[in-house]
C-alpha cells in the first residue's frame, strides 16, 4: 500500500514539474524604454512599449509576469528601463 502510494505522489509530482516546464515555455522576456517627467510615468510608457509591440495592445491576449524596472534620473525627469516577461 506503501509502495503504490509513493509510486502515484512520484508520479503526479513528475507530471507538475512538466506542467509548469510546458507553462513557462510560453514565455518570453521583453524589454521596454520610456521616459517621462515623473518616474511613473516613465515606467507606464516602458511598460505600455513592451505591450503595444508584443500582442496586449489595446486588448489583452497576453498576461505579463515578473516586471522589473531600473529607472534613473535624466535631465528633466526620468528613463525607466523594463524586462517583462510576456506569456501567451
Amino acid at each position: 500500500m506503501n509502495t503504490k502510494f509513493a509510486a502515484l505522489l512520484v508520479s503526479a509530482s513528475v507530471a507538475v514539474v512538466l506542467f509548469v516546464s510546458a507553462a513557462d515555455a510560453k514565455c518570453v522576456t521583453r524589454h521596454g524604454k520610456g521616459w517621462a517627467w515623473t518616474e511613473d510615468m516613465a515606467k507606464f510608457q516602458a511598460w505600455e512599449i513592451v505591450s503595444q509591440l508584443h500582442g496586449n495592445w489595446p486588448l489583452p491576449e497576453t498576461s505579463f509576469r515578473k516586471e522589473r524596472y531600473s529607472c534613473k534620473k535624466d535631465g528633466s525627469g526620468y528613463t525607466c528601463l523594463s524586462t517583462i516577461e510576456v506569456c501567451k
